[in-house]
C-alpha cells in the first residue's frame, strides 16, 4: 500500500499511527473497533426516519391494520346501512351515490340455486 509522508515522521508520529491503525478514529484506545457501537446507532437512527416518513402515509392509505384515519371514520358514518332489504347494485366507482336502480343491461341474469339443486340465470325460469 503506498504510504503518504508530508514531512519527517518523529517516532511518537510512528506509534501514535502504529497505535491508531488505519481507521483511527473508528477505534477505541485499547485497540478494538468501535464500528459495532456506531453502526447500530446509525441504523437505528435511519430507520427511526424512514418510520418518521412511512407511517403518516400508511395511517392515510388505512395500511395499517385495525386503524382507520379520520377521513375513513368519517365516510364511515356517511354510508347507509337500510339498503340490506333493497339487494347490492354492483358499481366499480366509489362516487358518493350509490346506484339505487339495477342498470338495464343487467336485469334477469341473476344466476339463482335451484331448490333441488343446480343453477339457473333468472331469464330462464
Amino acid at each position: 500500500s503506498a504510504q503518504f509522508v508530508l514531512g519527517p515522521v518523529t517516532p511518537r508520529a510512528a506509534r501514535l499511527a502504529n497505535h491508531l491503525g488505519v481507521f483511527g478514529l473508528l477505534r477505541s484506545p485499547a485497540g478494538r473497533p468501535t464500528m459495532d457501537k456506531l453502526m447500530p446507532v446509525v441504523g437505528g437512527l435511519l430507520g427511526l426516519w424512514g418510520a418518521s416518513k412511512l407511517v403518516p402515509i400508511m395511517y392515510r392509505w388505512e395500511l395499517i391494520p385495525g386503524v382507520g384515519s379520520e377521513a375513513y371514520v368519517a365516510r364511515a358514518k356517511s354510508i347507509r346501512y337500510d339498503h340490506y332489504t333493497e339487494g347490492i347494485v354492483y358499481s366499480p366507482y366509489d362516487t358518493g351515490d350509490p346506484i339505487r336502480e339495477m342498470p338495464a343491461e343487467c336485469a334477469g341474469k341473476m344466476y339463482l340455486r335451484q331448490k333441488g339443486g343446480g343453477w339457473k340465470l333468472q331469464s330462464e325460469m
